[in-house]
């Protein structure tokens, strides 16, 4: 019995497995719209990336030459950020995106090296009727707050091809230290953005022509008691943009099982000019944009039982410069 039970072990060898190295890409994110100025586009390259430690300045494509060309030959070159030179923007208020025009983006790199989008066709969106905001108590043994589901009304256009995206952001109240009735802190109160994923899109191949009626768009978390700013903006895509984007999603909500598909680069509609079947990451798009706001009054929380109920979880020690990277101490204005 001892000399298999050492000669088990003694099977046992080291597997030394070889690290995959994976050539950096182009990256591309941005669009054009049917607002005014400024757009962006940010251009990177692929690699490692950890998010609380800053962007990596060898993944900055610094100096490239990057234009955009609509199809009646208009082009614009865009300005590279001098504090944040990942983005190149097109601040020229004449060259503003108009539906039913096309816009190709043009990307020389500092080697030389060129990369060009398929043209992006700026279709029409239906216009966003109505947001509103419906308050959802979380479980109790979740360690999750409350939220306000923001939903939104519209209508589907009689003819089939339409695609949609929302994107949506709150300013909510956040206390720190203590809630103000027990604090005389001026610095302790403020409201901090949060934002929803990139990836709520819908194709009208089930709806056409039909309302598009409380549909959710977001869950706005609900940390402190005080009115939340609201603002859903409903973009129009291309059928290109919208398998995009639902394959972006599949990809982010993977459960991380044995059974799901290995996932794989996210290849989009930017290509190098001199070989089309070498394709950088992102995506370059063109919409339209209609967009909603709304005030929550959040008068309807009841201030003490809130405060016992969640027994101070979500107060935070601190001040909110102390513990925010991005707050603001008034609410929004304008709004």
């Amino acid at each position: 019995m001892y000399f298999c039970f050492t000669s088990l072990f003694s099977c046992v060898d080291e597997v030394q497995l070889p690290i995959r190295q994976v050539q950096a890409r182009l990256v591309v994110d941005g669009l054009i719209t049917d607002e005014p100025p400024p757009y962006s586009i940010k251009l990177t390259l692929s690699g490692a990336y950890s998010s609380g430690s800053g962007f990596p300045e060898e993944l900055i494509i610094n100096g490239a030459v990057v234009t955009i060309t609509d199809n009646n030959d208009r082009t614009v070159q865009l300005e590279q950020d001098p504090l944040l030179p990942s983005y190149y923007w097109v601040r020229d208020p004449a060259f503003r995106g108009q539906v039913g025009h096309r816009y190709t983006l043009n990307v020389v790199l500092p080697d030389g090296t060129v990369f060009v989008s398929a043209p992006e066709l700026l279709r029409a969106v239906a216009p966003l009727e109505q947001i509103q905001a419906e308050y959802r108590l979380a479980n109790g043994y979740s360690g999750q707050p409350d939220l306000y589901n923001i939903l939104i009304n519209t209508h589907d256009p009689a003819m089939l091809g339409d695609y949609y995206r929302w994107s949506t952001y709150s300013y909510v109240p956040r206390w720190t230290g203590t809630d103000p009735r027990h604090s005389t802190c001026t610095l302790c109160s403020c409201w901090v953005p949060y934002y929803s994923q990139l990836t709520s899109v819908l194709s009208d191949a089930l709806i056409n022509g039909n309302r598009i009626s409380r549909r959710s768009v977001f869950d706005s978390p609900v940390y402190a008691v005080g009115k939340q700013y609201v603002e859903v903006r409903q973009y129009s895509l291309s059928r290109a943009a919208y398998q995009y984007w639902t394959l972006f999603e599949e990809q982010r909500s993977r459960t991380g099982s044995l059974f799901d598909p290995q996932p794989a680069s996210i290849e989009g509609n930017v290509h190098l000019q001199a070989d089309t079947t070498v394709l950088a990451l992102g995506y370059f798009g063109a919409s339209a944009v209609s967009r909603q706001r709304l005030v929550i009054p959040g008068d309807t929380i009841q201030y003490d039982r809130f405060l016992n109920r969640l027994n101070k979880a979500f107060i935070p020690s601190g001040t909110c410069p102390s513990t925010f990277t991005e707050f603001i101490l008034a609410p929004p204005a304008s709004w």
